[in-house]
């Protein structure tokens, strides 16, 4: 089989073309985090109050790896950590002002790259790209 013909290549060529365009807004931008710290950020300011276990499995990070990206946000301000009032041996997570004006400002510049792939599809090939995407991820869990 041709390697061009091969979806796997297809998959992560595209999304190495997608990680070049991010980092360079990135770089642009000058933002303060990096790529794996931006998920995490978005992913608390979509669901606040989340414990580490939910973030980790979300942003599909191993919950050591989360710890220290999160310590890493925590000293530069951008998150916080709260004692679980459901659970005393876990943390909530929550954003701070910082947190949040940086999330605003970064979610703006992002967004752009994301009209901008979403543009090169039609409203049919979206959906069924995203269908078949959804159903790959099913079956390889």
């Amino acid at each position: 089989m041709d390697y061009k013909e091969n979806i796997t290549f297809e998959l992560e060529k595209t999304l190495h073309l997608i990680k070049g365009r991010s980092l360079a807004i990135f770089k642009e931008k000058n933002f303060p985090i990096s790529k794996d710290q931006w998920m995490i950020l978005e992913r608390i300011a979509e669901q606040e109050g989340s414990n580490q276990k939910d973030i980790a499995k979300d942003t599909f990070k191993d919950p050591a790896a989360l710890t220290r990206m999160l310590d890493i946000l925590v000293h530069k301000g951008f998150a916080k950590r709260q004692a679980s009032k459901s659970d005393r041996r876990t943390f909530d997570v929550y954003l701070t002002v910082e947190g949040n004006r940086l999330v605003n400002r970064m979610r703006i510049s992002l967004q752009k790259l994301t009209k901008n792939i979403s543009q090169i599809l039609t409203k049919d090939e979206q959906k069924t790209l995203t269908s078949t995407l959804t159903k790959m991820q099913n079956n390889l869990h």
